[in-house]
């Protein structure tokens, strides 16, 4: 059986259109062209467009998914999409449960702790971390560290959170000035920069060793990913943070 463009938009939603564009750009070929040239489509454009339409919907590229299903890969890229969607729909999930908490919270008829109204939206961070640097950090350090670091981030309470991020405002400050007037890393404001980078991972991690203090100074200019994070702020800060820590852990 085969399908005309007309029948294939009144079965799918796609407009006569997009599929007419998606031939042009070879993602959606039809079947064969009758001798009048209307395009025609079988089963198997159909299952296609199945594809399309759900990669789709995932947010990846018409380019990426014109990759995806020629490879032939299908199989296994459906697996995979399965598993981040069941990943997506239990962070939904978790997501409620605080939103249905938070609100008996507002209404006064339960109490909640400091962690439980940020132990989602943590979980989410450490898996953004994990799929960003996990490969890295491995490098450095052993699963056990690891995992013991991000259970200590995990439930960590919101007043430390809030120090961290305050103890790595005044690093950022201080770095700053160190770049703009030109300072030495052995300038008295080099310490106090290598003093507040060691509380702030302490307070983030629940670990410190001069190692562990130094392997992240080597990350930070190894990777550009965390190069990034620092230099979004300042240009030429992570380098000089860097140095700072390395000369102060020698």
């Amino acid at each position: 059986m085969y399908y005309t463009v007309k029948a294939v938009s009144e079965l799918t939603g796609i407009s006569a259109r997009t599929l007419r564009y998606y031939d042009t750009i070879n993602l959606l070929k039809p079947h064969h062209y009758t001798e009048s040239g209307y395009r025609m489509y079988s089963s198997k454009e159909l299952d296609r467009l199945q594809l399309i339409l759900f990669y789709k919907s995932l947010q990846f590229s018409l380019e990426e998914i014109k990759g995806m299903l020629t490879n032939g890969n299908t199989l296994s890229h459906l697996s995979m999409q399965r598993e981040r969607l069941i990943e997506q729909a239990n962070h939904i999930d978790k997501l409620i449960k605080v939103i249905d908490s938070t609100i008996s919270y507002q209404k006064g008829e339960i109490q909640m702790t400091e962690q439980q109204k940020f132990e989602a939206f943590k979980e989410e961070k450490l898996k953004e971390n994990e799929v960003l640097y996990g490969k890295e950090l491995r490098d450095k350090y052993n699963e056990k560290s690891l995992n013991k670091s991000h259970a200590h981030y995990k439930y960590l309470s919101q007043d430390s959170y809030d120090k961290a991020v305050d103890t790595e405002r005044k690093m950022f400050g201080l770095l700053k000035v160190m770049i703009n007037e030109n300072l030495d890393i052995s300038d008295s404001i080099g310490k106090e920069i290598f003093e507040y980078h060691k509380s702030w991972l302490e307070i983030m991690s629940g670990m410190y060793s001069t190692e562990y203090h130094r392997n992240m100074a080597s990350l930070y200019v190894q990777d550009e990913r965390f190069a990034q994070y620092y230099n979004d702020r300042v240009e030429g800060i992570c380098q000089r943070l860097s140095e700072t820590i390395l000369h102060y852990t020698k």
